[in-house]
C-alpha cells in the first residue's frame, strides 16, 4: 500500500478547501461609489464550505486512487486500536 501518496492526497484536500474557504471569504458584494463592502457569506458559511470541498476532494481520491481506502481503514483501525489500549504490547511475566 501506499502510505505516501495517501498523505498527499489529504494534504491536497486540506490545501484545495482552505484555499477555497479563504477565496468564499474574500468575496465581497460590489457597490458603486463609496460604501462599505460587505462579504457575501459570513465566516462560518465560508469555513463550511471549504470543508464541503475538501470532503468533494477526499471522495474524488476514494474513487480514483484505489489504495486510498485501505490506507485510510488501516490507519482508522491503528487509532483505534491505539485508543482502546489494544495496541499495547503485553509482555508475559
Amino acid at each position: 500500500m501506499n502510505a505516501a501518496r495517501t498523505v498527499l492526497l489529504y494534504a491536497v484536500a486540506a490545501i484545495v478547501g482552505i484555499l477555497l474557504g479563504l477565496a468564499t471569504a474574500q468575496a465581497t458584494v460590489s457597490c458603486t461609489g463609496s460604501c462599505n463592502t460587505k462579504p457575501i457569506f459570513p465566516a462560518w458559511q465560508s469555513g463550511l464550505i471549504g470543508l464541503a470541498c475538501a470532503a468533494v476532494v477526499v471522495i474524488a481520491c476514494a474513487l480514483i486512487d484505489e489504495e486510498f481506502v485501505p490506507v485510510t481503514r488501516q490507519w482508522l483501525r491503528a487509532v483505534r486500536h491505539r485508543i482502546s489500549g489494544d495496541g499495547r504490547k503485553r509482555h508475559a511475566g
